[in-house]
């Protein structure tokens, strides 16, 4: 069988991808990861071979506005209000599903897959399989957050459905790889295998310093690349969270440090540039973050409370589930002050009941399908549509 993966070029959105891209090739499958040039390096960093298609945009310069109109926001924005945007939720993956469709298309017509596994916001996966009438499996990175978007996408995606000369295209796909535990996942009109979370996080290595046991407890804060690189050094998390830990007995790893505070650190701090946060998230006693799905999702398969401080509406979905749920709690970044995630953090160390609450999700995530199941599973849907 012959898989094509199909993302666009941002790593958080392939590194989910890794581990089912591994266990089929160990089974034997032929495996080609599609992407815009600048994810190269990631897809064979990761072992994986890839094929260039399209050219690069610039994410920023397309949803600079919307991103900036985020940031300022003193409350969180409700999906309600998301929705008055109508297709403008989705112009930037159709700006970037234009930039990889004729060459994602000419690639899969020469490489024949079986089938096409794509991010479910890089719309010219599902595009080329209805094009070519092969099975479109969706991977999902966690909470189904990008459902909600479907409304818009038959109307956003019409233009390149008559380009390609096929009356739509679903963007769901015919079935959907989820890692996320089920007791957090949220309904959907979608046929769903679920699939044991494995996290990547990219080539690592582990640091000396992390080899030798803690002495007290250990928090770990990491910034959102996403929320850094797009909503600038105002929305940084780091300096306010290093403020808020400052006489706090316990160890700080800050990690992905976009912006640092001025004056000297705290004196149990350390500023981590990178490091994967799989090798560290076990040895931690909470993760203090802004809600990407990555960062969410390697807590839990560690079994690590969460304090989440979001800003994006996709960051808030992430952190009001985790918060309902019991393994961590919630506080919107526009409102966040060093004395409330410090009291917010306390609350979280002292009460035992969100790590039992971590751990038995953990333990749930455990008990789901390997990748190499679900590369049985897939490998039986492209018999079944051949």
């Amino acid at each position: 069988m012959r898989v094509l993966f199909v993302t666009w070029a941002w790593p958080s959105h392939f590194f989910p991808c890794v581990q089912l891209g591994w266990a089929l090739r160990a089974a034997g499958h032929e495996v080609l990861v599609a992407s815009q040039p600048s994810l190269t390096g990631a897809i064979t960093g990761a072992g994986l071979p890839a094929a260039e298609v399209g050219r690069d945009v610039d994410v920023g310069a397309m949803a600079g506005r919307y991103f900036s109109w985020l940031v300022r926001q003193d409350r969180p924005v409700e999906w309600e209000e998301m929705r008055r945007w109508g297709t403008g939720n989705v112009i930037t993956y159709k700006r970037i599903a234009e930039a990889m469709l004729d060459d994602t298309l000419d690639l899969a017509r020469h490489w024949r897959p079986d089938l096409i596994v794509f991010d479910p916001t890089t719309y010219a996966g599902p595009l080329v399989a209805a094009r070519l009438g092969i099975p479109a499996v969706r991977h999902i990175w966690g909470m189904d957050y990008t459902c909600r978007t479907r409304e818009f996408e038959p109307e956003a995606l019409a233009d390149l459905c008559g380009r390609l000369g096929i009356p739509g295209v679903e963007t769901l796909g015919d079935i959907t790889v989820d890692p996320c535990p089920p007791s957090l996942q949220v309904e959907a009109p979608v046929e769903r295998l679920t699939m044991r979370f494995v996290p990547y996080n990219g080539p690592a290595v582990v640091p000396d310093w992390l080899t030798r046991p803690a002495e007290r407890p250990r928090i770990c804060v990491v910034e959102s690349s996403a929320v850094t690189r797009w909503g600038g050094p105002e929305a940084a998390l780091t300096p306010v969270a290093l403020e808020a830990f400052a006489d706090v007995d316990a160890d700080v790893v800050a990690v992905g440090t976009g912006a640092v505070p001025d004056g000297p650190l705290p004196p149990r701090a350390r500023l981590v540039d990178r490091i994967a946060l799989h090798l560290l998230l076990p040895d931690c006693d909470l993760l203090v973050h802004q809600g990407g799905g990555g960062a969410v999702m390697t807590a839990l398969a560690a079994g690590v409370p969460q304090l989440v401080l979001p800003r994006f509406t996709d960051h808030v979905f992430n952190g009001r589930r985790i918060s309902e749920a019991g393994a961590g709690r919630e506080l919107f970044a526009g409102r966040a002050t060093a004395e409330l995630i410090r009291a917010e953090a306390d609350l979280l160390l002292r009460d035992g009941g969100y790590r039992a609450t971590a751990e038995k999700l953990r333990r749930e995530m455990a008990e789901q399908p390997s990748a190499a199941e679900v590369a049985d599973q897939l490998a039986e849907l492209a018999g079944r549509e051949s």
